[in-house]
């Protein structure tokens, strides 16, 4: 029977029910214990609703449905969302009050056991900013079959909402994801779907072509929705009030789950989900992956501190990627966790991990929380580790490359030749495939520690007296970027990153940020990486490179726009250089912005400069951007002409940057507009694509949104 059919004769069913315990037809009255007998006034009296005993076998009927059956309700309103098992609140979100509720947007995710019914998953997907649809999509994946899912998707949900999470969850059994419009509501209730598992792809960019519909593999058990029948442009929509009785399943039961050596790990996976190379019946990761990964030459013992608190999915993709890179198993690793998080600490344990519990500082949403966490992390680390000299410090939403702890151990006795390097990064800010391209490259700039670093114990010791003070509202990282904390040292940093930043719509980065900055950038897939020219790192050797590379370097005259074509010229290996006019790093001309935006690197900030200058590799091809006066290396210009951007090209080159950024974006979102006939309305096609280019398509008619 198909899904439909299931959910047709369910309904059927709870109607008769119901009937039975209230039976009052067109105003005759069906209580039993009425005779006919009786006067006609004493009936009229009997059919008061009020009046009516309850019908026995529909309340045995019932009372068995409850044993056998949860009763699963979702409220969706402008206020909030809240999700009851047999009546009792097991998740809620609320709208955030400024005068009138901000809706509490995105998709939910929540999971219970099908057996004993507690909450296993429960998330929000902020999928009205772009990036969180691969993180729901990961989600969707990442489920062991047969637990009960329910999903919600609160107005403004499919505003990004890719073509692959539409698939996945159209897996699951959704009928009605695909048509759902902006400002509209939807809820489902389902057993996940049992399917072939296919290994975890990466977060970067999936190319996707998904035209056609899923084939439904849940069974659905419950799915409701409220659409607009007009077009605006603001507004929520109306509420949804669904209630589905799913009926208890047994778990899923496996082959490992009998073997006592296992006990932990079956436990873990009956308590939580999401955790599918786990807890996956065939061949299922196991502890032992500790002690699993390649082994590479160690020059020294360096520990990793894992720092995490409140996501135990980032924590854990975060923990297998790292438990997998060569140089693991020789690598001691302790986790750091910002409050008592009882799924991470059962997670970290069950793979013998070292784990330490910081008493958060700070109020919820507040730069402090961060900021301690990463004091305590920092100075803990070593005190944990006291024979280690040096560590890593590794936040829970990044990726890490398979050279990561190569990378570090080739680096790390720069620490000690040279006092004025203060750390070694791992990523690096102007990753992109049009600016970066050598993996064996490494660059000394200065900024401060950023996703993915290594710091020595003298370094700890002497940051803590100069760490953001607790009542500071300001970011740890750009704080210890300040002139006192920096006292002229620079950082060490690879040409391509060696981490990929993958985390989305949280608290430093928006799923804007992400989707826009961090989502084109590239991170080395090479595992045996040797790096070049480490011995020309040291202060005094690279200045000295760097000004016969910028002495050398054949000089470029710009008349129009960096964004008009390639400014390189061709048949010719470079080195190239180019002056901007800059009085301090701060660019207070935008001199650099443009250039950066043209040539497709990072254009937030000037963060990786050295000495007033910026460096890219052009495929293969070098060129230098050296602000004048600010640079040393202004002196060697001569005759060339400065640039000095003008207003009307600061705002030209702002406008090219756009349709970069949003490259990989949904292509469309959907809005509901008036029906023409009813069965246009019945089979919610009367839908409105978007574009973000500023147009929209209905009826194969394209105009521009006003």
């Amino acid at each position: 029977m198909t899904t439909a059919r299931l959910s047709m004769a369910w309904a059927a069913f709870l109607a008769i029910l119901t009937f039975l315990l209230h039976a009052q037809v067109h105003g005759r009255s069906y209580n039993p214990s009425v005779r006919k007998r009786f006067s006609t006034k004493w009936r009229k009296i009997a059919e008061t609703r009020t009046l009516h005993p309850a019908n026995l076998t529909a309340l045995e009927i019932l009372e068995e449905m409850k044993e056998e059956h949860f009763k699963i309700r979702v409220v969706i309103n402008k206020k909030e969302l809240k999700i009851y098992k047999d009546d009792k609140t097991v998740y809620e979100k609320t709208g955030v009050f400024n005068g009138y509720f901000v809706s509490h947007a995105g998709m939910h995710v929540v999971v219970l056991h099908p057996t004993g019914g507690h909450v296993k998953l429960a998330r929000q997907f902020l999928t009205h900013q772009p990036a969180e649809d691969r993180n729901l999509a990961a989600c969707l994946e990442s489920l062991m079959p047969g637990n009960i899912l329910v999903v919600a998707a609160v107005p403004d949900a499919v505003m990004f909402l890719g073509p692959d999470a539409v698939a996945l969850l159209e897996e699951m059994g959704a009928s009605r994801i695909r048509h759902l419009a902006r400002h509209e509501t939807w809820v489902m209730v389902a057993h996940t779907p049992t399917r072939p598992y296919t290994p975890p792809r990466f977060y970067p960019i999936r190319k996707s072509n998904v035209t056609q519909p899923a084939a439904p593999l849940g069974r659905v058990w419950g799915e409701s929705l409220s659409v607009r029948r007009l077009f605006v442009k603001n507004g929520t929509a109306s509420s949804v009030d669904m209630t589905a009785y799913v009926p208890k399943f047994e778990a899923t039961k496996c082959e490992w789950h009998r073997h006592s050596a296992m006990k932990e790990q079956r436990r873990f996976c009956d308590t939580y989900e999401g955790y599918i190379r786990l807890c996956k019946c065939h061949d299922p990761v196991t502890p032992s992956l500790r002690h699993s990964a390649p082994k590479i030459e160690m020059r020294e013992v360096i520990p990793v501190a894992m720092l995490t608190a409140i996501k135990p999915f980032n924590f854990y993709r975060q923990l297998l990627n790292l438990l997998e890179t060569p140089g693991a198993a020789e690598t001691p690793i302790l986790v750091l966790i910002d409050g008592p998080q009882k799924e991470i600490r059962r997670l970290a344990r069950l793979f013998g991990l070292d784990v330490l519990i910081h008493r958060p500082q700070g109020e919820k949403g507040t730069a402090t929380l961060l900021n301690m966490h990463f004091r305590f992390s920092v100075h803990n680390v070593f005190n944990f580790f006291p024979e280690a000299d040096k560590a890593i410090i590794l936040e829970d939403d990044l990726l890490l490359a398979p050279d990561f702890l190569s990378f570090f151990q080739q680096t790390a006795w720069l620490l000690d030749a040279d006092p004025s390097i203060s750390h070694v990064n791992s990523f690096s800010t102007n990753s992109y495939p049009e600016v970066a391209s050598d993996p064996t490259v490494l660059r000394r700039v200065e900024m401060f520690p950023q996703f993915g670093w290594m710091v020595k114990r003298t370094w700890a010791q002497e940051m803590f007296q100069f760490w953001i003070p607790e009542n500071d509202t300001a970011d740890w990282d750009w704080w210890l970027s300040g002139a006192r904390q920096r006292q002229g040292r620079d950082a060490l940093l690879p040409e391509v990153s060696r981490t990929f930043h993958a985390g989305a719509a949280g608290a430093h980065v928006t799923g804007w940020a992400q989707e826009h900055f961090y989502n084109h950038m590239i991170f080395n897939q090479d595992p045996k990486v040797k790096l070049k020219g480490l011995t020309n790192m040291t202060k005094d050797r690279y200045e000295a490179n760097i000004q016969r590379d910028i002495n050398r370097a054949i000089p470029l005259n710009l008349t129009g726009s960096p964004c008009d074509g390639p400014i390189l010229p061709p048949d010719h290996p470079g080195p190239f250089k180019i002056y901007v006019e800059a009085k301090t790093n701060n660019d207070e001309y935008d001199s650099f912005y443009v250039m950066q935006v043209c040539l497709h690197g990072y254009f937030q900030d000037t963060r990786e400069m050295f000495r007033g200058t910026l460096r890219y590799n052009l495929k293969g091809r070098l060129l230098y951007v050296v602000g004048c006066p600010a640079s040393p290396y202004c002196s060697s210009k001569g005759w060339v002409n400065v640039l000095k951007p003008s207003p009307s090209l600061v705002d030209s080159v702002s406008e090219a940057s756009y349709p970069w950024q949003i490259k990989n974006y949904p292509p469309f979102y959907l809005e509901r507009f008036p029906s023409v006939i009813p069965e246009e309305e019945y089979h919610m096609r009367n839908l409105i694509y978007v574009y973000h280019n500023g147009t929209y398509v209905y009826n194969k008619a394209v105009a521009r949104v006003n």
